[in-house]
Order: structure tokens, then sequence, then C-alpha cells
């Protein structure tokens, strides 16, 4: 069960960073469309760290942080890690309720208009569902 569960935190965190690649490509590209230019990687990884329009961004860069720490430091995953790692995924990546997030504010743009976005979001939720304990 550990065993499977590492695996499954694993490809969790793999899907993740898939998401938030694009993501980040896509804000690169709103970035070049706004400054007339092409920007270099250090200035998009400087813009990821300190832009204030990529702040929303930086909450998918802590969980997926949060995630890959609980795989190298936790010896046997459990079921409750496994439940409260899906349930911070999931907070992020589903609508917020009657307030907006800034992040599913942004987010929710891409999501209905990139169908890369829409199969890596699909991905995600369906690895947070295999983290579920089955009733």
């Amino acid at each position: 069960m550990a065993a499977e569960l590492k695996k499954t935190f694993q490809e969790l965190s793999s899907a993740l960073k898939d998401l938030h690649r694009d993501l980040l490509m896509l804000e690169a590209k709103s970035l070049e469309a706004d400054t007339g230019r092409k920007i270099t990687p250090y200035e998009l990884l400087h813009a990821s760290l300190h832009d204030p329009n990529m702040a929303w961004l930086r909450q998918m860069s802590a969980l997926i942080v949060n995630i890959d720490t609980v795989i190298d430091e936790t010896t046997n995953l459990s079921a409750q890690e496994a439940n409260q790692i899906s349930t911070a995924v999931l907070a992020l990546l589903e609508p917020p309720g009657p307030q907006d997030s800034d992040f599913w504010t942004k987010y929710s743009n891409y999501l209905s208009s990139n169908p890369d976005i829409i199969m890596k979001h699909s991905k995600v939720k369906s690895l947070t569902g295999d983290m579920r304990p089955k009733m």
C-alpha cells in the first residue's frame, strides 16, 4: 500500500509540474506580448519569483514543493497524508465558491481556453481521485 501511494504521489507531482510548466509558458507569452520582445529564461525566472502578475502561480509552486517534500521525507506514506494532499490540490484547482481566488481567476481563463491545460487538469484530478480512500 505504501509503495503504491508513493508511486501515485510521484505521478501527481509530475502531472502538476507538467501543468505548472505549461501555465508558466503561457504567462511568458503574455509577458512577451506586454513587453513587445522575447524574454530570456533568466527574466522568466525572475518574473515567476517576483512579478505580482505571476503571484497566483506561486501557489501551485508551493504545493508542488510540499508534495515533493512529503515524498522525500516520509518513509511510509499513509492514507491520511494522501487525503490531505489530494484535498489541497483540489482546493487549488477547483472553483473556490462564492468568492474568487486570485489563482482561480487566472487559472480558469486558461482552463476554459486551452486544450492542453484542460487535459493536464483532468489528469491531475484523476490522480487525486486515485489517492482518496476507497469506500
